[in-house]
C-alpha cells in the first residue's frame, strides 16, 4: 500500500519518518525507528531502503522507494513510501490472540 509519510530530513542527510497517514486520512505517529536502512542495489532503476517501525504496539516495515529519473518521459527522481498493508502485533499484547 502506497502511503504518505511525514518525514524529518536532517542536516546530514538522513530521512527520520515520523507519522504515516494512510489514504483514507488516519495517520499514526511513528513511537520508533528500530532499524534504518540504507537503500540497495539499483534494480530497473529503483533502489529500497527499509525501515523497521513501531507504531504503537504494532512493529511494520515502511519502505523507501528511490526511482532514477527517466528523461525521455520528463520524470525527475521520485521518493515513494509504502508499506504492507497488514502488520504483526508484539507478542503477548491484547490483539495478539485476534489474529
Amino acid at each position: 500500500e502506497y502511503v504518505d509519510v511525514v518525514a524529518r530530513f536532517g542536516r546530514d542527510g538522513s530521512i527520520d519518518p515520523v507519522c504515516v497517514v494512510w489514504r483514507d486520512g488516519r495517520s499514526f505517529p511513528i513511537d520508533e525507528v528500530l532499524e534504518a536502512g540504507s537503500f540497495g542495489t539499483l534494480i530497473h532503476g529503483c533502489q529500497t531502503a527499509r525501515y523497521r517501525v513501531r507504531l504503537g504496539r504494532h512493529e511494520t516495515d515502511l519502505y523507501l522507494e528511490r526511482r532514477e529519473p527517466v528523461p525521455a518521459l520528463g520524470e525527475g527522481e521520485r521518493l515513494i513510501w509504502w508499506v504492507h498493508a497488514y502488520d504483526q502485533v508484539k507478542p503477548g499484547s491484547s490483539d495478539a490472540a485476534a489474529q
